[in-house]
């Protein structure tokens, strides 16, 4: 762990869009632990929920286009900046009360969320077991545990416990992250050189410096099983159901872990959500277009229309 690399690419990274977070630690019943939130802006609360392995500031190259919005970006426990933990046992208790905890850590009744990936498991979760929390939501690219998902070609050795306790150890590489980020459906933006230097340099200061990694590789061993993931923590049409905040998804047409098929079985069981289906566009979509897909989920948490449907 070396804090201060860290902080020093963070902040970087920050610098880059002209932003200077606020920053603070709340605690979390369900996990009995310390995040870390940054948070920037004014207005509505909005809750911003990362997947993995990943960090609050992932968010960042968003957060010039939600203007109008206080916007907290919360370290999952065991990421970023964070304390350590492992996500495992009760992991549909976790989800079924993340949300909510990073709520009352905040002081805040109810929020809009905007969420990715596992991320998007725990936000979907949390608002099916607690629908009066979550005001507005935003699903960025295909949420883990989506019914269909795919699991993509770099995850598969993670299977192997060896694997997964191998790779913290090696030294964080740009070609492999560039590689991972292909899969994952974002060529057409690396091609276009849309991943900013400032934004590379975090995410590498994120694998080297913090414990993100590790936690969350240990994590995922907990959840693979056989060829993809353990089919018991599947947001099957019981769980979808239950959510009530109107939702959104943004979902790139190459995400790697899904596109439009599983887009239309996922979406179609969320009681009155809209999908937006985005071409050449994968499963962390903000960052293939920050300002269309960040002008995108403030207009929908404003509750304008003229954000196009696709099914």
């Amino acid at each position: 762990m070396d804090e201060t690399r860290y902080r020093t690419a963070e902040r970087r990274l920050w610098d880059s869009v002209q932003l200077e977070p606020d920053e603070e630690r709340v605690r979390l019943a369900c996990t009995g632990t310390d995040v870390r939130v940054q948070s920037v802006g004014e207005g509505p609360p909005v809750v911003f929920v990362h997947g993995s392995p990943n960090a609050g500031s992932t968010w960042v190259p968003m957060m010039p286009f939600m203007a109008g919005f206080r916007c907290h970006l919360v370290d999952r426990p065991g990421t970023g900046l964070s304390d350590d933990h492992v996500i495992e046992g009760d992991v549909l208790g976790t989800a079924d009360r993340f949300v909510g905890d990073v709520l009352d850590g905040l002081g805040l009744e109810r929020a809009h969320v905007v969420a990715s990936s596992l991320g998007g498991f725990l936000a979907l979760r949390s608002a099916a077991a607690e629908p009066a929390r979550v005001e507005r939501m935003v699903q960025m690219g295909c949420p883990a545990m989506a019914p269909g998902m795919r699991l993509p070609k770099f995850m598969r050795p993670m299977r192997h416990s060896f694997v997964r306790w191998l790779i913290p150890r090696l030294p964080p590489s740009p070609r492999n992250n560039t590689k991972i980020l292909r899969e994952l459906g974002h060529g057409a933006a690396i091609d276009a050189g849309r991943f900013t230097p400032e934004f590379d340099d975090w995410y590498l200061a994120l694998q080297g410096c913090t414990n993100t990694m590790r936690n969350d590789l240990r994590m995922t061993g907990g959840v693979l099983e056989g060829r993809g993931f353990d089919e018991s923590l599947t947001l099957d049409a019981r769980v979808l159901g239950r959510v009530r905040a109107p939702t959104l998804f943004l979902w790139g047409e190459a995400d790697g872990f899904g596109g439009a098929d599983v887009a239309r079985a996922t979406v179609g069981s969320v009681p009155g959500a809209r999908l937006e289906l985005l071409a050449d566009s994968g499963h962390l979509p903000w960052l293939d277009d920050p300002a269309r897909v960040g002008a995108a989920a403030a207009g929908f948490l404003e509750a304008r229309d003229g954000v196009p449907t696709t099914s």
